[in-house]
């Protein structure tokens, strides 16, 4: 480990070395710091109107302003990734200090292909910036000053064709954006309901919770504003969309949409079951005597499981009606109470009629429950 901590330190050192003196003998050991604070120096008055050379050219000061060359070079290996980024942006000091333009320009041409993101899917894209990143150098142009114009022009080509293929990319992921977004928006009155129903603690756990957060991520979604001629002038000035920041090999997310719809539906499935078991038999008796077209317009989308008119259906005034009928206590049985409220009296001449409904009423109970308790509701 510890040798290859003096590896590295060595490797900075050299690119220190090798980059201040350029085509010339090495400089002595006294003499890199002088030389280097004297090219920050010009070169800070140089770069005022670009941050990016600020940055490199206040990082190449704090080199320079080390007491000795053992401490320049720990303060480079803080500084820059590596030795080779390091030997760049000393070039580039001393480019900038031979001529700002060329140096500024080349620094904005490299700039626009480091921050292009280009994945491997896209082999020739991929290829060409790779290639234009080890040729459009610093130490390409210091040594070869005519090279100029080649580099950017070459540099121009590559950005050309990126934005091509950016808008092209753009276009495809926002109208997958723009379906997801109206997906969304149609899913809004069953994720409604399935909330509702969750806040429901008597009905059961709550169904679907993961995919009610993703729903919230997910509703945030909008297609990138930004047309046709506005991003083209965009991507001449750098080289991702201001709007949406959208890089090449994004891709929209089709798959977490779909999956949210079919969990927010079996979610509301799972919760009209509940209702069909514990909710329905209770309130068959309230919707008789209150005539309410409210609930039995309930009571029928349940039963037929019908989750798009459950979703209309249930309101705030509703929820709370079924939250009182889960938290009240179940005093008597709810097929001897329906009889009761039926025929509060059995005399001989409605004896038939009373065991007629009392059947009807158990045949409907087997049908929605499975088996009746008459001795009261399970615990």
């Amino acid at each position: 480990m510890a040798s290859e901590s003096f590896s590295r330190a060595r490797q900075f050192r050299d690119a220190l070395y090798e980059s201040l003196a350029g085509a010339e003998a090495a400089v002595r050991d006294a003499s890199p710091l002088i030389i280097l604070s004297r090219l920050t120096e010009r070169g800070a008055a140089l770069a005022i109107g670009d941050a990016s050379a600020r940055m490199l050219i206040e990082s190449l000061a704090a080199v320079a302003r080390a007491p000795d060359v053992e401490a320049a070079v720990a303060v480079a290996e803080t500084r820059f990734e590596t030795p080779d980024v390091l030997r760049e942006a000393l070039y580039f000091g001393r480019c900038l200090a031979r001529s700002a333009p060329q140096g500024l320009r080349l620094l904005q041409a490299r700039r626009y292909l480091e921050e292009a993101v280009v994945p491997v899917s896209l082999p020739d894209l991929h290829t060409d910036r790779e290639a234009a990143l080890r040729h459009v150098t610093f130490t390409a142009l210091w040594r070869e000053p005519a090279r100029f114009d080649s580099m950017i022009d070459a540099v121009a080509i590559w950005r050309r064709d990126y934005a091509g293929v950016y808008a092209n990319q753009h276009a495809v992921h926002q109208a997958a954006i723009s379906a997801i977004a109206e997906a969304m928006d149609a899913l809004v009155p069953e994720v409604r309901a399935l909330e509702r129903l969750n806040g429901l603690t008597r009905l059961g756990p709550p169904l679907a919770t993961a995919a009610l957060a993703q729903f919230r991520e997910l509703e945030r979604a909008f297609a990138c504003p930004a047309a046709t001629v506005s991003l083209a002038e965009a991507l001449a000035r750098g080289s991702t969309c201001p709007e949406c920041g959208f890089h090449l090999g994004d891709a929209a997310p089709v798959a977490e949409a779909r999956h949210v719809r079919q969990a927010v539906e079996r979610g509301l499935a799972g919760q009209q079951a509940r209702l069909a078991r514990r909710v329905v038999s209770r309130i068959l008796g309230r919707a008789a005597l209150s005539g309410e077209e409210r609930l039995r317009r309930f009571i029928e989308v349940v039963q037929a499981s019908d989750l798009s008119g459950l979703a209309v259906v249930l309101d705030d005034a509703l929820v709370d009606f079924l939250r009182e009928l889960l938290e009240e206590p179940a005093i008597e049985p709810q097929v001897l109470r329906r009889l009761a409220l039926a025929f509060p009296e059995v005399t001989p001449e409605s004896l038939d009629k009373a065991v007629a409904e009392f059947r009807h009423l158990l045949e409907t109970e087997l049908r929605l429950q499975g088996r009746v308790r008459l001795g009261g509701e399970e615990p």
